[in-house]
């Protein structure tokens, strides 16, 4: 496909930028150099900067920079400027970078939105996504109303419910350009998800939507596989921080454990290039 090309791509398989120090340079790197396209998501002008260098130390291949609108100041578009993508979410959607600019929407009007403003192509994202969450349509359903909105050869690619080669298939049956996978790259060697974490998600049968870990992301649904924090509610939001590798084990139990519906079909920890291959139709 044209847009793959423009991208850099070899293969229609995108790897999702997962906040909060989930997806850094190193799962980046793994995915962009199987073929894909990898994301870095951390918060902060000089985080940016430092993860973009360690990955092109990994990988000469197109890497992508997530960035989180209610969040971002100037300078991190500045530093993602130095990326081959720049993908937005969760705000106005308007171009603030020269290169390659994605915008992930929940919805037609958002769509819509973005397109008119000049995005270079759409994410479109179904309710079954983990983390936050846009709209409330499933992405197959969702899929077929924007393409239905938008000019017919619009690239959009699909995010939510990718985890196997048979949903990429689906996504590109469907008309999406590529498909977006976050639980199943979040379950890769390279994530830097807290090994507890890993293994509360690997033993995970549901997820729940919730506004829980709102604090400072008010009206933000997530969806999370169950932890002591959403047994236990309350009605006083709490800070939107998971548990890295690097960060607490308590984040387990009282930070948001970020997954989507698949991670009920994801039953082992694999290497990131292992994965995209297994995606790949």
């Amino acid at each position: 496909m044209a847009f793959l090309e423009r991208l850099g791509l070899e293969i229609p398989i995108v790897q999702a930028g997962m906040g909060g120090g989930l997806s850094r340079h190193e799962l980046a790197a793994a995915v962009s150099e199987a073929g894909g396209l990898g994301t870095i998501a951390v918060n902060g002008a000089e985080a940016i900067e430092r993860e973009l260098r360690a990955a092109r130390k990994l990988t000469g291949r197109p890497i992508a920079v997530n960035v989180l609108l209610p969040f971002a100041q100037r300078d991190w578009f500045e530093a993602a400027a130095a990326a081959d993508v720049v993908v937005t979410f969760w705000g106005e959607p308007r171009r603030r970078t020269p290169g390659i600019w994605l915008h992930q929407c929940g919805s037609v009007e958002e769509a819509r939105a973005a397109h008119a403003a000049g995005v270079d192509a759409l994410i479109v994202q179904g309710v079954e996504a983990g983390g936050h969450v846009r709209g409330s349509t499933p992405a197959l359903e969702l899929l077929a109303q924007v393409r239905s909105a938008l000019p017919g050869a619009y690239p959009l690619l699909l995010a939510g419910g990718v985890a196997e080669r048979t949903d990429v298939e689906r996504a590109l049956e469907a008309g999406a350009s590529a498909a977006v996978a976050g639980t199943r790259f979040l379950l890769s060697e390279e994530s830097r998800a807290h090994p507890i974490y890993r293994g509360r998600l690997l033993a995970a049968e549901s997820t729940i939507l919730t506004e829980l870990f709102g604090l400072g992301w008010p009206d933000a649904p997530h969806r999370v596989v169950p932890n002591a924090a959403t047994e236990r509610g309350g009605k006083e939001p709490l800070p939107p921080l998971a548990a890295t590798d690097d960060g607490p084990a308590e984040l387990v139990d009282e930070g948001p454990l970020y997954a989507g519906e698949t991670v009920a079909r994801i039953d082992e920890v694999r290497p990131a290039a292992e994965i995209v291959e297994d995606l790949t139709p």
